[in-house]
């Protein structure tokens, strides 16, 4: 599914509105201002990841990452920090909240060595 970037870029803004849109719910459930933030992140980093598996890396040589990958790996991180804050804001501990985006990045790794396990 090739789309140009002006699809990409529409669909990324409609994905940031939906994004803070749950962010605002998520506000008026729990009180609490930094549940914005976090949710932002979360359902846009998941955005991202579920997208980068639509991206096509046709023509971008064989040096480096393709546009996918780095999508992949930016989505799952940004999601992370997310999770991390959800967690911190809920546990009000920073070696868990640490532990927990220290195994975000592990896995990060783990999916893009999966990933690219034939190349």
């Amino acid at each position: 599914m090739a789309m140009n970037n002006r699809t990409w870029a529409a669909m990324s803004a409609a994905a940031l509105l939906l994004s803070i849109v749950a962010g605002i719910v998520l506000y008026v459930i729990t009180g609490d201002l930094f549940n914005v933030l976090w949710a932002v992140l979360i359902v846009f980093g998941l955005y991202l990841g579920i997208t980068s598996l639509f991206r096509n890396g046709d023509g971008e040589g064989s040096f480096g990452p393709s546009s996918g990958d780095a999508t992949l790996v930016g989505g799952i991180l940004i999601a992370g920090i997310g999770a991390a804050g959800i967690i911190h804001g809920y546990v009000h501990n920073v070696l868990i909240t640490v532990a927990v985006f220290i195994a975000i990045v592990a896995v990060t790794g783990i999916v893009m060595a999966l990933k690219n396990r034939n190349q």
